[in-house]
């Protein structure tokens, strides 16, 4: 059985188009029970049209050494050619996508191609989210940044 909780979230100035965002978790399982949970997710995303898989595998602490899920994860997502084959991309939530800026490296998203430049979340994190991450906002903090002498 698919435990995936779905929600719709709409876009500013785009009010009828909507994002079918899922998100699995994979806490509390070993890796060959993740990888097989992921992969039946990630078909039936595929298969249901949803625009972002966001697949919680944790960040690793408490595993012994590294972070086993996260790597048999995004290993595993990287050799599935038919994730790209479909249309979809991988990105990291620690990445610097409007997509993951909700995310932390806890995260992996499987996102549809052309949603990894939305951002995503409730109407106010994505106005806050426009007005921090967009280009001009980029450039005033690199001028401030050097007038500070690189502090």
């Amino acid at each position: 059985m698919l435990e995936l909780t779905g929600k719709l979230r709409r876009f500013p100035g785009r009010e009828n188009d909507c994002v079918k965002i899922e998100t699995l978790d994979l806490h509390g399982l070993n890796a060959a029970e993740a990888r097989e949970k992921t992969y039946k997710n990630i078909r039936w995303a595929i298969d249901h049209g949803v625009d972002v898989l966001v697949i919680n595998h944790g960040k690793g602490r408490h595993s012994s050494g590294f972070a086993v899920l996260k790597s048999e994860i995004r290993k595993m997502l990287k050799e599935d050619p038919s994730i790209r084959e479909n249309g979809y991309l991988i990105v990291f939530g620690e990445s610097d996508q409007p997509v993951a800026l909700t995310y932390n490296e806890g995260n992996t998203l499987v996102v549809a191609r052309g949603m990894e430049t939305q951002f995503v979340g409730g109407k106010a994190q994505q106005d806050r989210n426009q007005r921090i991450f967009s280009e001009d906002s980029r450039q005033e903090r690199k001028s401030g940044k050097r007038r500070r002498g690189g502090r």
